[in-house]
């Protein structure tokens, strides 16, 4: 026993020192920067402190590995390493007010050409932070290069270096085995330790920078395990199902989650499948299909606030706050990044802010088949859809994420004659934009990224500096005032936008909807309780956002509580597109199924009654009479929902999970072909292209073009859809070909099956193809198949007396095609009976088989 104490003397009289400052080290830097970010410690501190310590043995083992010259090398350019690292996320924190994940590194580049300023504004900002946490380093640089205090690292011998290892290792398993021993829920610690989809800012704050970088690390080069996700996501539970003449009261179309299990090999797609088979449509509402037919006009506003809406300063904001559907209880997610703001509003799902991502989900999802984004709805119904944004088009990638949600984009740098400025005019984007849409006499759907708003605030910010006198009399900071005044040109932009819609006559067709990307985070709580009058919540209630959904003459109250998530599920319905709500994160706001809560990025949650803190773990409680037994069970519930949602939509993004679903790809990946032709580009005729010449049942009329272009003809569209109802072998001839032999059997069978417009009479292979052609046949095709084929007597009998040169059986026909987004001309009944006796082109012919798989027959 003797001799053992005395070779644990010998072995560390000269060691403990550095030991216990390579332990010191990294505690430190965890206190300091919880203490300068959170303002404080909680319980849950002791997480990161004992992760530190068993950081600090890994130091030390590494830092005594060779002779003593070297490894004070190794340390101080260790140590040296980790102070940076938090130094960077320091600075990072002072600008956005968050935490940079590991992949973000990435963008070093990029970032730096295009936030230089924003750095060297937010290390100035920070800098008594910053020389606070650089003081442990400076003080180790003397201390290691002066031989103070003792401090020395020989090369150790091999024991020391294993009673280090069993250390870490205790400490390690001291941290996990406290954490599990409080796994009551799916937001304790332990779960968000092991979970692969908690997000850097909560991570960082339960258990540490250092350890949550080598969780990111790991899960990035390791990728993620099953059984760390949500076990309510993986696990087999009840299948829902719903009769089939339900399905029309829901919002849902006809898939068979569990044929589409059974079809494929991919264990993940396999998993969604099961999940979704478990999830209940939303239902129709009062409200659903009455937009139908509109215009749409969406903004994603740069760090927007209803705090900037006065009446008389900003008068198109206020009319557009007041107005419409005006949501009381709506919540912006995201605490800052444009890109995952801008990625729920658009695609109703959560951005993957899992740790083993490797980019950002916008940027992933660009060759995804997204049906239910808002442009390529509308372009499917056969509307304009233009998307623009007064920064560059390749910053986010938005010159290709945008296009693949089915616009036509243009940036200040690629379509649109404006100043490229940081940040840019809001008003010069609307002037230029504006005439591409307005008078076109067609639908349109139009979307905005604005960025006169962007931080920082101050009078060298050229937005804030043009509409400086505007503010110079208001009672604020020059910090708020310069937040209001570059925020004006946004203000200026709608005024400008409303007063064109009026000018045209379609004000009262047009629908605007105006939500932020982030709360503004350059702004200092302070000033930000400066900005709203009083003190704000900075737990949930600074994330209370405008969900602007504006028509001229409506005003209806909506309390119930909501975020960004939601907005898209909610325009679907109102302007009634068929869509899947199983297939979504956001509930439809309007229907009685809403999910009544709003969710934040770190996966906190409010409702009504209660809300629910993720990074402490904490629940607030809004009622002094509240059951906090049944709010308590509800709110294990909602954690449950809100993990598997996150969950489900970052599996989703990488299995590109609507193609597998809607187009029956059995391995999902890219949605859409790539073809050689060069007269179609569009991301919805690429998809009714993939499906119907993907598929053999029309040809194009040389290798180089498709045709889209030239006439449709009836017996071409007949042959199609023959080959749809699995006639043997490839589609019979070349459709290019004249001559009306290589139709007949499909000719024949539609004959024979009465699918063939009588007004169209003996069909040959010149016969042109109407609009009402494809209506009466698509529609005594889904009697052949027994599909529902039932249309409402009053939805009809207005048309039949408005039209009376159509049949009965040809009004019923195009009215249901109108109605299952099949055909939808302009965008109204009334277009789809007044062109019903124009001719179609191929492309036109295509979109509409192609909407008939996806809304009918799936």
């Amino acid at each position: 026993m003797k001799e053992i104490r005395s070779k644990l003397k010998t072995d560390w009289k000269d060691n403990w020192r550095a030991l216990a400052v390579c332990g010191i080290l990294p505690l430190v830097l965890e206190g300091m920067l919880h203490l300068f970010v959170y303002g404080g410690f909680s319980a849950r501190i002791i997480y990161p402190c004992i992760f530190a310590l068993a950081a600090g043995c890994l130091l030390w083992i590494v830092s005594t590995l060779f002779e003593e010259r070297v490894n004070r090398i190794v340390f101080l350019a260790l140590s040296s390493l980790i102070t940076v690292y938090f130094e960077i996320q320091l600075v990072y924190n002072s600008i956005f007010g968050e935490f940079m994940s590991f992949w973000q590194f990435s963008f070093g580049a990029e970032a730096v050409a295009n936030f230089w300023q924003q750095m060297l504004y937010g290390i100035w900002e920070a800098l008594p932070q910053i020389l606070l946490l650089l003081l442990p380093q400076a003080a180790l640089f003397v201390l290691v290069l002066r031989g103070k205090w003792g401090l020395r690292f020989p090369r150790c011998r091999r024991r020391m270096h294993v009673a280090a290892g069993a250390l870490l290792v205790a400490l390690h398993l001291c941290a996990v085995g406290t954490m599990a021993l409080q796994n009551d829920n799916a937001f304790s610690v332990y779960r968000l330790y092991q979970n692969p989809n908690t997000a850097t800012e909560i991570s960082v704050q339960n258990i540490g920078l250092l350890s949550t970088a080598r969780m990111e690390c790991k899960y990035i080069l390791l990728g993620e395990t099953v059984s760390s996700v949500s076990a309510s996501y993986y696990a087999d539970g009840e299948k829902v199902d719903i009769d089939l003449a339900e399905m029309g009261d829901n919002n849902m179309l006809a898939i068979d989650f569990d044929a589409l299990a059974e079809e494929t090999d991919d264990e993940q797609l396999k998993k969604l499948d099961r999940y979704f088979a478990q999830q209940e449509p939303t239902r129709k509402n009062q409200y659903t299909g009455i937009f139908q037919g509109y215009n749409l006009i969406t903004i994603c506003a740069e760090s927007f606030s209803p705090y900037l809406i006065d009446p008389e300063r900003t008068p198109a904001l206020y009319e557009l706050s007041t107005n419409g559907f005006v949501f009381n209880n709506y919540y912006g997610s995201f605490g800052s990044n444009t890109t995952n703001g801008e990625y729920t509003f658009c695609m109703g799902l959560y951005p993957d802010l899992s740790r083993q991502k490797t980019t950002a989900s916008f940027y992933a999802s660009q060759n995804n088949y997204l049906p239910f984004c808002l442009g390529n709805a509308f372009k499917s119904a056969g509307a304009e859809t233009w998307a623009y944004h007064n920064y560059t088009g390749e910053y986010y990638s938005r010159s290709d994420t945008h296009p693949n949600m089915g616009y036509t984009f243009q940036s200040a740098t690629d379509g649109l004659d404006i100043e490229l400025n940081w940040p840019s005019s809001d008003l010069e984007m609307m002037e230029q934009s504006v005439d591409d849409y307005i008078d076109s006499g067609e639908q349109f759907c139009t979307y905005y990224m604005t960025f006169s708003g962007h931080y920082q605030y101050n009078w060298d910010n050229p937005m804030s500096e043009k509409n400086r006198d505007v503010v110079e009399d208001l009672p604020y900071s020059e910090t708020v005032k310069a937040y209001i005044a570059c925020n004006m040109e946004l203000e200026y932009a709608l005024e400008y936008l409303m007063d064109r819609l009026e000018e045209a006559g379609i004000a009262d067709r047009t629908a605007i909807v105006l939500t932020n990307d982030h709360y503004p985070y350059g702004l200092t709580e302070e000033e930000y309780n400066e900005l709203a009058g009083r003190e704000v919540d900075t737990t949930f209630e600074k994330y209370k956002n405008s969900f602007i959904c504006y028509v001229p003459g409506v005003q209806i109250p909506v309390d119930t509580y909501c975020s960004t998530a939601d907005i898209l599920p909610t325009l679907l319905n109102l302007f009634g597109f068929p869509y899947d709500s199983r297939l979504l994160a956001g509930k439809d706001v309007l229907s009685e199924d809403a999910s009544g809560y709003a969710v934040l990025s770190d996966q906190s949650f409010i409702t009504a009654d209660f809300a629910f803190d993720t990074a402490t773990g904490t629940a607030v409680y809004f009622a002094e009479d509240l059951d906090r037994a049944a709010a308590d069970a509800r709110i294990l519930e909602i954690q449950e929902e809100i993990a598997d949602r996150f969950s489900v939509s970052a599996d989703m993004l990488s299995s590109d999970y609507f193609a597998h679903a809607l187009l029956g790809k059995e391995e999902g990946g890219t949605a859409v072909k790539s073809y050689d032709f060069t007269d179609i580009t569009d991301a919805v005729g690429m998809g009714a292209l993939d499906y119907v010449y993907g598929n053999g049942y029309m040809d194009a009329v040389s290798d180089t073009e498709f045709g889209f272009a030239l006439p449709a003809t009836y017996a071409e569209f007949l042959n199609a859809l023959y080959e749809i109802d699995g006639a043997p072998g490839p589609a019979s001839g070349s459709t290019a070909a004249g001559g009306a032999e290589p139709y007949a059997p499909a000719i024949a069978w539609a004959e024979e099956n009465g699918l063939i417009d009588p007004s169209a009479g003996t069909v040959d292979a010149s016969t042109p193809l109407t609009r009402k052609n494809i209506a009466v046949t698509l529609y005594a095709y889904a009697g052949c198949r027994g599909l529902n084929t039932w249309v409402s007597r009053s939805g009809l009998a207005p048309y039949l007396e408005q039209y009376p040169d159509f049949t009965r059986e040809e009004a019923k026909a195009i009215y249901w095609c109108f109605d299952r987004a099949v055909l939808r001309a302009s965008g109204t009944v009334e277009s789809a009976f007044e062109t019903a006796g124009g001719a179609m082109t191929r492309k036109l012919a295509l979109i509409s088989l192609y909407n008939y798989h996806l809304y009918v027959l799936s």
